[in-house]
């Protein structure tokens, strides 16, 4: 469960009816649970720690990155020409798949199962896991309390895509919170 020194609005009533917010605790679990064994918001680096070769791909069109298992070798491949940020987010995104969704991406063959689809659940709760893993919980809320920021400004703080932190948000609000959701681009990974 999320675990913040703001608390866990509503969270345990929610649990125990087994609400929405279970599945949202379990989102917020795994990307919690992954830095936290790691030491790290490093999704390179947990990439490695956890078994997942990464590997940079040239000629990878309009793709950002993809997940798979072949032969019960897990990978993530990135497109070489992503800047260092984007590289970071996509990492973490496909590192949610293989938490969550590994069976998906076993088969013959490459293929993107709906990759960045918003509208799909596996995609969006790999963004979720994604967002966990790179954003601090404790040090958005301090943004947003403490200082009063916008979606905007903590963005520009932390170094990272606006589109993600209205995704932490949003999931924040799934989770309890009463926060003005943030318009985003649903489609920032495509």
């Amino acid at each position: 469960m999320l675990s913040t020194k703001y608390g866990t609005p509503h969270m345990l009533e929610l649990y125990m009816r087994g609400g929405k917010a279970m599945s949202m605790d379990r989102l917020t679990q795994v990307g919690e649970g992954l830095v936290k064994r790691f030491g790290t918001r490093d999704p390179l680096e947990i990439a490695e720690d956890i078994g997942i070769e990464v590997l940079y791909c040239d000629n990878f069109g309009p793709l950002k990155g993809m997940y798979r298992v072949i032969k019960r070798n897990r990978f993530i491949f990135l497109n070489k020409d992503l800047n260092h940020r984007m590289t970071r987010i996509v990492c973490a995104h496909e590192i949610g798949h293989d938490q969550l969704h590994r069976y998906l991406a076993k088969g013959d063959g490459l293929q993107e199962f709906m990759l960045y689809d918003m509208t799909t659940k596996p995609e969006y709760e790999a963004n979720i896991v994604a967002s966990e893993i790179l954003l601090d919980s404790n040090e958005v809320l301090d943004y947003i309390f403490d200082y009063h920021y916008s979606a905007e400004e903590i963005a520009r703080c932390m170094g990272t895509d606006i589109n993600l932190v209205a995704l932490k948000i949003a999931h924040l609000n799934e989770l309890g919170y009463g926060f003005r959701n943030v318009d985003h681009r649903s489609d920032f990974l495509r």
